[in-house]
């Protein structure tokens, strides 16, 4: 007597043989989880690139003011380093507070720019819809 293994496999290609249409199941706790995982992965990636563009912006526009001359950009780093540092502490700390505060904005603006996109792509993706 010979063996025959039938797999579930067998078991649903043999019940979508019998009836020509496909019960999708109900989405459980797990795929909900599932999705809720990418979601976060998928906004953290989107935060740290945002952030990295953001970082980038200065060091663009430092090397458009020095026409693309690495000897003028750095003569303009060192030019702000020598003045940083020899500014008073006071000085030195208002000077970070508004670097910090034109960085953010500079981040809020790269992500509400990228934003629609990104909600496109993640409701794209998370519906199963193919490019």
């Amino acid at each position: 007597m010979p063996l025959h293994l039938v797999t579930p496999i067998d078991r649903a290609q043999d019940a979508l043989a019998d009836s020509d249409r496909l019960d999708l199941p109900v989405k459980g706790w797990r795929s909900h989880a599932a999705d809720l995982c990418y979601i976060v992965l998928r906004g953290s990636t989107f935060l740290a690139s945002s952030y990295l563009m953001a970082l980038g912006l200065p060091l663009l526009f430092f090397l458009l003011i020095s026409g693309g001359d690495a000897g003028v950009f750095f003569a303009h780093l060192a030019n702000i380093s020598d003045r940083f540092l020899g500014a008073e502490q006071g000085r030195q700390i208002g000077f970070l507070d508004e670097f910090k505060f034109v960085l953010i904005g500079v981040a809020t603006l790269v992500v509400v720019w990228r934003l629609p996109r990104f909600i496109n792509d993640l409701e794209r993706e998370l519906s199963g819809e193919k490019l």
